[in-house]
């Protein structure tokens, strides 16, 4: 059956992304998702000028307690932009680009964590995320900056059931994964893959039990220091890299002819 591509299903509220850094990678990458741009008068923004004005982004210059508001107090260098709504895409539009790798967060509520893993996602290679539209952050202007601007470039789709959502992805030859500390495997042991999706819980609990049963595999990080468990996004982190080099290891093996 062929499936229709549905529009992006944007965000509640616009996002606030401050700071030099995260607002050159949206002028850089999608300046047109930028709706307003300020800079305070006194700021050292030479490199997000010139990069306003080759993307043809109008500046409107504030004083530094407006950006203080605008920010929530954060550390905005004198700099702040406006996004249009944040685009979450859709899951068949992730499933069917084909991507190698994926990843699936079940519990991450700290929007610090999800910003960093969304990062991690888009630097070690992952094609898609996807977020429960329930017990879940959601892609906020905390998220926005905590990605480094990741999340311009990172396909993110929220679902209503993350273990029907598993299940589609295993209809389009994707090997489930998930980081689960009392996991039998060591992704050494896993076997070779092709294509793959990496389920991360959160802190301590792990993914549920439902999502659990609903993985082909799960993995634990060996660990040999005294502390119970790693952050979130540091085990998304490891969890990418070891799935990515299992993957890269069944592309590097000779096919028979």
């Amino acid at each position: 059956m062929r499936r229709h591509k549905r529009p992006h299903v944007p965000s509640a509220a616009p996002t606030i992304v401050y700071g030099a850094n995260p607002v050159l990678e949206l002028l850089a990458s999608a300046p047109e998702s930028v709706e307003q741009l300020w800079i305070a008068a006194e700021a050292e923004a030479a490199r997000v000028r010139a990069a306003a004005a080759d993307a043809g982004v109008a500046i409107e210059h504030v004083d530094r307690p407006t950006l203080d508001r605008l920010s929530g107090g954060g550390h905005h260098q004198g700099i702040a932009a406006r996004t249009r709504p944040f685009a979450y895409a859709e899951l068949d539009d992730i499933l069917d680009a084909g991507a190698g790798l994926l990843v699936a967060l079940d519990g991450i509520t700290d929007p610090q964590n999800l910003g960093a893993i969304v990062r991690s996602a888009e630097v070690l290679g992952a094609g898609g995320l996807i977020l429960p539209r329930d017990r879940s952050a959601a892609v906020t202007p905390a998220v926005v900056r905590a990605s480094a601007g990741a999340t311009v470039h990172l396909p993110i789709t929220q679902v209503v059931n993350l273990v029907r959502a598993l299940e589609s992805a295993k209809e389009r030859g994707y090997w489930t994964v998930a980081l689960a500390l009392d996991g039998p495997s060591t992704f050494q042991q896993l076997p070779e893959l092709e294509r793959a999706l990496l389920v991360v819980g959160s802190e301590g609990k792990g993914a549920r039990p439902l999502v659990l049963e609903a993985c082909d595999f799960r993995v634990r990080i060996p660990q040999a220091g005294r502390v119970g468990s790693l952050n979130a996004s540091v085990a998304a982190a490891i969890g990418l890299y070891a799935v990515g080099e299992r993957l890269r290891e069944g592309a590097r093996k000779p096919r028979p002819r």
